[in-house]
């Protein structure tokens, strides 16, 4: 089963000034599966719509159309679902971080969430942190796969070029494209000693298609 699956996700908003019924469609009929043990590198430009889509996986933003499923659900599983990013946290928390500025906040507040055994994790603005911290996330980052959870984050080049990252796909235009893939069948399927063996092996796969 799929920890979340996306399907003909659409997303927009509104432009220009009050009153006006322009609006800027961001996301387009977008498609995406993630499988236990996955981490998924998210890479696009500034402003590609990231966020947005971070935010719609994690229930915090209602798409203008398409569905999300979380473990085979309609509705976001209390506790299963972690979001981290710039200032906020998942809204089921009742927390807050600081900004990424300040040294550790996004390992510290993914340390603490750490106990709660998410089954989907979503980080935004992991780009902005500092080296160090990067590698100290991304280190929890592995420990939740490995325990069997589903990792999606933004990613600039560099992240998404790092070991251990299962797959990476590129959001352009409002779609996405593959640029690297796993076997999602084969993570699905595998142990977790598995996976452990194979995390870092990659092959390069052709234009995006989520396993349904």
């Amino acid at each position: 089963m799929a920890t979340l699956s996306i399907t003909s996700l659409s997303r927009s908003y509104r432009a220009g000034v009050d009153g006006c019924s322009a609006r800027v469609s961001v996301l387009r009929g977008l498609d995406l599966a993630l499988w236990p043990g996955e981490i998924v590198a998210l890479a696009g430009a500034r402003a590609s719509g990231r966020t947005t889509l971070l935010r719609c996986a994690a229930g915090i933003l209602q798409p203008d159309a398409g569905s999300i499923s979380w473990l085979g659900a309609r509705s976001a599983p209390r506790g299963a679902i972690a979001y981290v990013g710039t200032g906020s946290a998942h809204p089921s928390s009742g927390e807050s971080i600081r900004g990424l500025n300040d040294c550790g906040a996004l390992y510290s507040t993914l340390h603490q969430r750490s106990a709660t055994r998410a089954r989907l994790l979503l980080i935004d603005d992991l780009e902005h942190a500092t080296r160090i911290e990067r590698r100290l996330v991304l280190s929890l980052v592995r420990r939740y796969a490995l325990a069997g959870a589903a990792v999606l984050f933004a990613a600039d080049e560099e992240l998404a070029a790092l070991p251990g990252v299962t797959r990476v796909v590129a959001l352009t235009n409002g779609a996405l494209a593959q640029r690297r893939k796993r076997s999602a069948a084969r993570i699905a399927a595998s142990s977790r000693a598995s996976r452990a063996r194979t995390s870092a092996r990659s092959t390069y796969g052709r234009s995006f298609r989520s396993p349904q």
